[in-house]
């Protein structure tokens, strides 16, 4: 038997703290979509109309998300929402903060499944609306707290006190002495 003490696995975080982590989030995806939304319909003169300048806008929009989530996901850096809410995400398999890829696999699965649905709902019938919430209640009834997405891309998001955070590969995350 080991007597060495193993490191002790973080506690999957719940679903109040993740609805919460949401809502913050979604206040500041508004500045975020505003201020680059902005920038692209100045540079484009972009109206809102149909046409080719609206998916360039919509895939604009996909990657400016893309880019802020997968950094904030990516080597222990944490969302304001997420820092706020004692939030972390990490690899399911080993602990450890997510790689630009896996935080990438993340947000393309979770982007399919909140737009996918939400299109689907446009498009075909409003009782894809019932299908919408799935990804996410899936939470309740995981063991690990993961959401389908969670699942399927290998992460899941966990309780982390924040002062003891993961640390980063360049130290930014450890606690500094004297603070």
């Amino acid at each position: 038997m080991n007597t060495a003490a193993e490191p002790a696995r973080p506690l999957p975080a719940d679903p109040w703290r993740r609805l919460m982590s949401a809502i913050y989030e979604s206040v500041i995806l508004f500045g975020v979509v505003f201020f680059f939304g902005y920038g692209y319909s100045a540079l484009t003169q972009y109206k809102g109309t149909e046409g080719a300048l609206r998916t360039g806008f919509q895939l604009f929009l996909f990657v400016v998300l893309g880019a802020y989530f997968v950094w904030f996901w990516s080597h222990g850096r944490w969302t304001l929402p997420m820092k706020t809410m004692g939030i972390g995400l990490v690899d399911v398999r080993t602990g450890a903060p997510l790689s630009y890829g896996r935080a990438g696999r993340r947000y393309l699965v979770a982007s399919l499944m909140f737009w996918g649905l939400l299109a689907a709902t446009w498009k075909a019938s409003v009782w894809w609306l019932l299908a919408w919430p799935v990804p996410f209640a899936w939470s309740i009834f995981s063991a690990r707290r993961q959401t389908l997405y969670d699942l399927l891309s290998g992460t899941m998001l966990v309780r982390i006190d924040p002062q003891h955070r993961h640390p980063r590969p360049d130290g930014a995350g450890e606690r500094r002495a004297g603070r």
